[in-house]
């Protein structure tokens, strides 16, 4: 039977171990140093990684529509990328940005299913967490992914026996042992083993062993990979001393794992739904203005011609009172008299002028009083 499957029970109980192991070339601490590669090996019983992260660092034109549209095209691509390469090739401020993301709902364990302990772990090097404030910073953190899952982590840092199970496989065998033997039948519990190989390639190797209980319900597969994650996000900060790195990394853990996030493969989604929605607006946009333009056109060349028009009445106007300004001007200079020679009427004659009748030629002087006076026919010029 099964670890955890005793006294009658009837589920069966086993234990997946998540392992990372860190590989480095300068120290700090102990034997802490930042790494420059990153790889991930999958296993039937959980997963393995080696490798570290560079520095601590954090996660991570032209009109509105252009500065949108790019924004999002830069996004797009950065999600792209980010999601075809995997933790693999990512480093320095990209790798909190890289840890694995919490995307289902997780519950906390009923605090029926874990006995709390007095005792969060073991510093079997004996001078891990030593200066004044790393246990404190060390269990505060634990207290708190305590209180958030409902799962008790235990930490045990490993001394010299530690050098044993240098392969990942033999430390997840070690962790599924050691657990049985501390925590029996009690299925609510995590065990977290750490040992550094300061003289070997590797910096460092991890494993994170479930109970049943917190496994199947908060410590699944990717929530032990976000707490290993966070492992090696924190391994590499030199602003913190052992107690706190570790503290803060299961603080971390404990939010990410009960919260639930979108995927990359979904954040990709919506970047290429957001893309494609803006670029559709700007096309939308781009012929609303073209519209707008045109129509700015129409209308101003309608209000040129409108005014040309105006201003071409207006002329013919000016013309057409002119003209009867000057007609008013003739009707009064000129007066209709008659012929004194044949006697025929209609004849119009300027004033202070001589006119001929064209009936008889006879020349009439008009006075400018309008008065006719009477000129020979054959009188060439008037008197």
């Amino acid at each position: 039977m099964g670890r955890g499957g005793g006294g009658g029970s009837s589920h069966h109980s086993s234990h997946h171990s998540s392992s990372h192991s860190h590989s480095s070339g300068s120290g700090r601490s102990s034997y802490r140093s930042s790494g420059s590669s990153y790889s991930h090996h999958s296993r039937s019983s959980g997963s393995y990684h080696s490798g570290g992260y560079s520095g601590g660092g954090g996660g991570c034109g032209s009109s509105g529509c252009s500065f949108i549209f790019g924004m999002i095209m830069i996004f797009g691509i950065a999600i792209a990328f980010l999601y075809a390469a995997g933790k693999e090739v990512i480093s320095g401020p990209f790798s909190y940005f890289m840890i694995e993301r919490s995307t289902v709902n997780r519950e906390m364990l009923p605090e029926s299913k874990c006995t709390k302990t007095d005792k969060w772990y073991s510093d079997d090097w004996g001078d891990w967490i030593n200066e004044d404030g790393e246990e404190r910073a060390l269990i505060s953190g634990l207290t708190y992914f305590y209180e958030k899952t409902g799962v008790q982590p235990y930490v045990w840092i490993m001394g010299e026996e530690g050098k044993e199970y240098m392969s990942e496989g033999s430390l997840e065998e070690l962790g599924d042992k050691k657990y049985k033997e501390m925590f029996g039948d009690d299925e609510g519990h995590l065990l977290l083993i750490f040992r550094e190989y300061p003289n070997e390639s590797s910096n460092y190797t991890v494993t994170a062993t479930p109970g049943y209980d917190a496994e199947t319900q908060v410590m699944d597969e990717q929530a032990r990979e976000i707490l290993l994650d966070f492992i090696d996000y924190y391994y590499t900060d030199e602003n913190m001393n052992e107690g706190q790195f570790f503290g803060k990394a299961f603080e971390k853990a404990g939010d990410r794992i009960m919260m639930k996030q979108l995927s990359f493969r979904q954040m990709g989604i919506i970047a290429a739904v957001t893309l494609i929605v803006v670029i559709g607006l700007c096309i939308i946009a781009n012929i609303r203005k073209k519209r707008k333009i045109a129509v700015a056109k129409q209308k101003a060349a309608q209000k040129q011609a409108e005014a040309q028009q105006a201003k071409a009445v207006a002329a013919q106007k000016k013309t057409d009172f002119d003209r009867k300004q000057y007609e008013d001007k003739l009707e009064t200079e000129y007066v209709a008299v008659e012929c004194p020679n044949c006697g025929s009427t209609g004849n119009k004659i300027r004033r202070t002028t001589v006119g001929y009748c064209p009936f008889c030629g006879t020349a009439i002087r008009v006075d400018k009083d309008g008065n006719v006076e009477f000129i020979n026919r054959d009188e060439q010029t008037p008197t």
